[in-house]
């Protein structure tokens, strides 16, 4: 569990680290939001099962993923740069509260074990 959670840490990251460049390529930020969403959903969402105080933040997760997915096209149709601007905010936002999830996960992970 705790490995699964470092990579899907990872992936946010990644993406973090993509969405605050000056001009993110959306096709690159579309493939590192596929791997962190495809982890989450084969790797982390199953674990809810086993871990019923894990339920809520993992559904908190898994909102905000489909929430990030939406702005991940907004940007990359974007055609003038203050709207790319703001998605990219908007983008990094988000980012910012599944990492927060994720230490939420991992208290609850803690408190279980």
């Amino acid at each position: 569990m705790k490995n699964a959670l470092e990579t899907l840490r990872s992936h946010l990251q990644t993406l973090v680290d993509l969405a605050q460049t000056a001009n993110p390529d959306g096709h690159a930020l579309q493939a590192q939001f596929l791997l962190a969403q495809q982890h989450f959903q084969h790797q982390m969402l199953p674990l809810g099962d086993d871990l019923p105080s894990a339920q809520p933040v993992l559904t908190e997760i898994n909102r905000t993923l489909r929430l990030l997915a939406m702005d991940v096209a907004f940007l990359q149709a974007a055609r003038q740069s203050t709207t790319a601007q703001q998605r990219q905010r908007q983008m990094v936002e988000k980012l910012g509260q599944l990492l927060n999830f994720c230490e939420a996960l991992a208290l609850a992970i803690a408190n279980e074990v």
